[in-house]
């Protein structure tokens, strides 16, 4: 777990942490924002504990207290109890986006206002923004905002707005000292798709098509995918379908990027993954497909891990400055990383150091992820020169910017001045071994720090040591020791050994140089034998399964390779569910037809009708039925599929309203439209006519 807390340093100090805690920390200013001088006169107190702290150099602070219950403090910086100032909070974690969420700042002449915003029904109404003027808050999932900050005296006009539309009354408040309580309901509930996930990882894959899933959120009512930038020229699927089939053209690093939409708006964040589509070998590189090497990690602050680079191919892309540069495509795994957490680097071929770098949360936690672009320039002062050459460089120009894929974090930069020293001979002993290197530091020509040490040996053709203080990241400095290296002398497998989910799938290995043919075998059955670096395995069942790949070089020797274990594991895709018509009335029939890829054992459809009670209105084999209504409102339809015993998740809702019956004319018939008193009326006019016409 994460906590930020706010904290004044004095001196040497002894920070704590416990998990699931937290501190309120507290500022006492003047009406000019400064922390108030001789403070220690008047105290801020926590109510719902019934503590009371005295103010050090106009600060206070409170805890640690169990995260997730609210919190009134109140102080009188006036030393009067009727000029008493009150907050109200969320004792929170925190975040990199909000870090200061457990902090107060009492203020001379300023209040809070503070409440619930709760719906018709009674339900917080969580991501309303509650503003006046341009003092604005959000309300939190339980519906609770705090206004802070507002002059007493004064009377504010707060709105109540979801994406620009307004969601309740504008309230009239006059600020004044004491508890500022003022919850509401809101008029109108706006209810926006909820946010969508990949559920295809980021990954590497040969080139061609790429079946892109995904997972929407309550409330969606069609999907938007665009590879490269959400823009019109990069929108590549609008509909209401769960995955999308991608056929590369090229090879290359691509990002899609996933946004859901109703009629009120978008979702709150939009989701993104990258796909690598792996390039052919380049012939002239020196780095081949299955070259790995181990590191381990040691970051400051303290934190350590192993991880293992392997060339995966070769990739032409532009740096920093513009340039374009010829780069290894590397794959990264990290012994501290979760299942599905993904991480490449694009090495440049000349430097072999990064010129991109990508980064991917593990679903589980978050779809949070980090791309960096990297450009280093290296002169002799005049003209580029190269890291290795006969002309040594002595400055650079290094330029990064890292795209921080979390909701308000703000992005690096990171644009220096260097001097470059290069010297050769040096030897370094690592767990790997004893290397003779060629040494190199490239030092900040504005701070002098020393950035980077670099120890370079060509046998092992990358870097054995690395001292990284500018690491882009919330570490100090990072330290790479190389502990192993392998250039493969048989043929290495390219595919990754995650769990496949569809009974098709494809194998990729590494170019063997001395390899004739090469030999697939299953389980110790052979399934394939040619000249391919890639193979489509096809109808697999669910299980685990042994790839080996072998070369057979001349005189049909088989040179035996790697071993690849794999786990089919068959989740059936999302059916694509639509609908004839959307809108029609009682007396009309809607069609619902369907399409999928495998022989489902039968498909059901569910219906949820007006009063909200679901019932299964069909189940069979076959892709189309027809359905009549005779309740009018909004009726929801959901498609699921049955596929060797799996059921797959509920397909995209496909909604049909059904509209009340037209009234009856008046004029059919004249009785009919009479009220009760009107008959009432006629029928007494009929029997004081024929008493009068007896009592003729």
């Amino acid at each position: 777990t994460v906590a930020y807390r706010t904290i004044y340093i004095q001196g040497d100090t002894v920070l704590d942490w416990y998990e699931g805690h937290n501190w309120i920390t507290v500022d006492a200013l003047d009406a000019q924002g400064q922390h108030l001088p001789g403070s220690d006169s008047f105290d801020v107190a926590l109510h719902e504990l019934d503590e009371t702290k005295s103010f050090t150099e106009g600060r206070a602070e409170f805890g640690p207290y169990q995260t997730g219950s609210y919190h009134t403090l109140s102080t009188s910086l006036n030393s009067s109890t009727e000029g008493t100032l009150v907050a109200c909070l969320k004792l929170q974690p925190g975040s990199a986006m909000t870090p200061y969420v457990n902090h107060v700042q009492f203020q001379e002449g300023m209040n809070s206002v503070f409440g619930f915003l709760l719906d018709a029904a009674g339900q917080p109404a969580p991501d309303v923004l509650v503003a006046h003027g341009e003092t604005q808050t959000t309300t939190n999932p339980d519906g609770f905002y705090s206004l802070d900050g507002l002059p007493i005296a004064t009377e504010v006009n707060l709105t109540f707005t979801q994406s620009g539309e307004e969601v309740a009354p504008n309230l009239l408040q006059l600020v004044e000292y004491g508890a500022m309580w003022l919850n509401h309901t809101t008029s109108t509930t706006l209810e926006f798709p909820g946010n969508v996930s990949f559920i295809t990882p980021a990954s590497s894959v040969p080139l061609g098509p790429i079946q892109l899933e995904w997972a929407g959120g309550a409330y969606t009512d069609y999907f938007e995918l665009y590879q490269g930038e959400i823009s019109q020229e990069g929108l590549i699927y609008r509909g209401s379908s769960n995955s999308f089939e991608y056929t590369a053209t090229e090879s290359g690093t691509y990002s899609f990027h996933l946004v859901a939409h109703n009629v009120n708006g978008t979702s709150p964040n939009s989701a993104s993954v990258l796909v690598l589509f792996l390039p052919t070998q380049s012939e002239d590189a020196l780095w081949t497909s299955g070259m790995h090497w181990n590191y381990t990690l040691v970051h400051t602050p303290e934190y350590r891990s192993n991880r293992t680079f392997t060339a995966i191919g070769t990739e032409d892309i532009v740096d920093a400055f513009g340039r374009e540069r010829s780069t290894y495509l590397v794959r990264i795994t990290d012994d501290r990383y979760e299942e599905g957490e993904k991480a490449f680097r694009w090495i440049d071929t000349e430097t072999f150091l990064p010129v991109k770098t990508y980064w991917a949360d593990a679903p589980s936690s978050s779809s949070y992820f980090q791309e960096g672009s990297m450009g280093w320039m290296f002169t002799d002062g005049d003209q580029e020169q190269g890291l290795f050459g006969e002309e040594h460089s002595t400055e650079l120009h290094f330029n990064r910017t890292n795209i921080i894929g979390v909701p308000g974090h703000p992005n690096g930069y990171d644009d220096t001045m260097n001097s470059v020293s290069v010297q050769q001979g040096v030897s370094i002993t690592t767990a790997a071994g004893t290397f003779d290197c060629t040494y190199i530091t490239i030092q900040d020509d504005v701070d002098g720090v020393l950035s980077w040490e670099l120890w370079f040996n060509h046998t092992v053709q990358n870097y054995v040591k690395i001292v990284d203080r500018l690491p882009g990241s919330h570490s100090d400095m990072v330290v790479y020791e190389l502990t192993g290296y392998n250039q493969p002398s048989v043929p290495e497998f390219l595919t990754e050994p995650v769990v496949q989910t569809s009974p098709t799938f494809e194998l990729q290995w590494s170019e063997f140089a001395d390899a004739q043919n090469f030999q697939l075998l299953e389980n110790g059955n052979e399934i394939y034998r040619g000249s391919e670096t890639k193979f489509q395995v096809d109808n697999r069942g669910d299980g685990d399964y042994e790839y080996q790949i072998n070369a057979i070089t001349e005189l049909d020797y088989v040179l035996v390779g790697a071993t690849l274990d794999l786990v089919v594991d068959f989740v059936p895709p999302v059916p694509e569910f639509t609908s004839s018509i959307s809108l029609l009335n009682a007396t009309e029939t809607a069609v619902f037809s369907w399409e999928y890829d495998y022989t489902a054992d039968w498909f059901a459809i569910s219906q949820e009708g007006p009063d909200g009670e679901v019932v299964e209105v069909y189940n069979g084999s076959s892709t189309s039925i027809e359905v009549d209504f005779t309740d009018p409102g909004l009726h929801r339809f959901r498609l699921t599929a049955m596929v060797d015993g799996k059921l797959s998740e509920p397909s995209s809702s496909v909604f049909v309203t059904v509209e009340e019956p037209p009234a009856e004319d008046a004029s059919e018939g004249f009785m009919p439209s009479m009220s009760l008193l009107s008959v009432i009326f006629v029928a007494l006019c009929v029997v004081l006519f024929t008493e009068m016409r007896r009592s003729r």
